[in-house]
């Protein structure tokens, strides 16, 4: 299991309960989001939006990045984008389809060039968008940190 699979699972867990010391629990996975969302609670809120499928985090976000002066209608844009942004005509797989078949062609999608993903357009989107990545990689960083003390590498 990866580590945003880890931090995301711990995020829906239900069951926080204690493990020996030698093991990492769910609980302590928790208190290193919070401490880490003390810090950079916008990007704890992106990070819960995007892969905990937090809903109600969206609009934490949404205020945040307004608050950081993005303008409305571009906050709209991205997020609306980033909540469903997978290509339509190859579903996320980055290929054509064959019909009648249960493989995929080895022709790359031509809407998405074989990423799985729509394109965003516009100057300031793509300028937020890497902003809300960047705010992702920070608050996993931040995370990493604080549970690199309990982790064997």
């Amino acid at each position: 299991m990866t580590s945003r699979e880890k931090i995301t699972s711990a995020q829906t867990s239900t069951n926080l309960g204690e493990k020996p010391a030698d093991e990492l629990a769910d609980v302590d996975i928790i208190r290193a989001c919070g401490m880490a969302g003390q810090r950079n609670p916008l990007g704890l809120s992106i990070w819960r939006w995007r892969y905990a499928g937090d809903h109600g985090s969206m609009f934490k976000v949404a205020e945040g990045l307004v608050e950081m002066g993005y303008p409305v209608v571009v906050v709209y844009r991205v997020l609306s984008h980033l909540a469903s942004d997978v290509c339509k005509t190859c579903f996320g797989r980055g290929f054509e389809l064959i019909k009648g078949a249960p493989v995929l062609s080895d022709q790359l999608c031509v809407d998405c060039r074989g990423t799985g993903r729509r394109e965003i357009l516009g100057v300031a989107e793509n300028q937020l968008v890497d902003t809300i990545k960047r705010m992702e990689q920070e608050i996993a960083s931040a995370i990493m940190h604080k549970l690199s003390r309990r982790l064997d590498f």
